[in-house]
């Protein structure tokens, strides 16, 4: 990195970029987050392609969360976490690039599957990890951002700054989408009470009948109401015992002559 870095911030895209993602505003998710920061670079540097991985809670493979500059549909979604220059950066913590594609397993799969290279995704392509409470989760695969050269000092000291600042970013994305899921089980795992469930429905029912309009046509919408749920009842009452009529009024709590009578009054066939 030049000694402009320091010197004229103003004029240095380096500091330039990480000032504006700093002050990136935050968004609902994190796919959302990550394009904004690459819209950041692409607008100081030569950006083609770059990928969001995070890697699995069994820490075996990785699976993708945001991508830039391809589309999803022609992009491997996951991959080991254990081969390949991507698990050498996890391991190591130390960014690396990846300079053949068809020696990374995720890349060559894409290659197979497309029968050739996507013309953004050129070699090479640096890998740098993300480390959050010096725990490795994921890395970043993005093209050089000072175009072909032999080393890649510079975009590592640059891509390394980065990553500590979109580490920790990330980790509370991801921490906020998990409790987001674990209470979105626990709200359809809830048991509900009968009358809580009854009530609801009812509700819907009566907020779409127009009070005024019932009161002067006299729907009888209390009798009508009485009537499906009978029916309800006592079909599944008797579907529930293969339409034994004894074992079915039983079931209800009610006398079988009760129940030959709602059957013929409510006209309730065997299916």
């Amino acid at each position: 990195m030049s000694s402009a870095f320091f010197i004229n911030p103003r004029s240095n895209p380096e500091l330039r970029s990480l000032y504006e993602i700093i002050l990136l505003p935050p968004q609902n998710h994190l796919e959302d987050y990550f394009l904004g920061v690459m819209a950041i670079l692409s607008e100081h540097f030569s950006m083609k392609y770059s990928a969001l991985f995070i890697q699995n809670s069994q820490k075996d493979s990785f699976h993708i969360e945001a991508l830039y500059g391809v589309e999803k549909e022609s992009h491997p979604p996951t991959c080991s976490s254990q081969k390949g220059t991507m698990g050498e950066v996890i391991k190591s913590r130390q960014p690396m690039a990846i300079q053949h594609l068809s020696q990374e397993p995720l890349y060559e799969e894409m290659m197979r599957a497309h029968q050739k290279r996507h013309e953004k995704i050129q070699p090479p392509l640096l890998c740098v990890p993300l480390v959050a409470d010096g725990e490795p989760m994921g890395v970043i695969n993005i093209n050089s951002l000072y175009g072909p050269r032999h080393d890649f000092v510079e975009d590592f000291q640059f891509l390394s700054i980065l990553s500590a600042i979109l580490s920790p970013v990330i980790k509370n994305y991801q921490e906020l989408k998990s409790d987001f899921l674990v209470k979105d089980c626990k709200s359809n795992t809830r048991s509900y009470p009968l009358d809580e469930i009854i009530e609801q429905k009812l509700a819907e029912v009566l907020y779409k009948i127009d009070p005024y309009v019932e009161t002067k046509t006299r729907m009888g919408i209390f009798d009508d109401i009485i009537k499906v749920v009978e029916k309800i009842l006592i079909k599944s009452a008797l579907e529930r015992v293969d339409y034994v009529q004894i074992n079915a009024a039983q079931l209800l709590g009610i006398n079988r002559n009760t129940l030959r009578k709602k059957i013929k009054e409510l006209k309730i066939k065997k299916k």
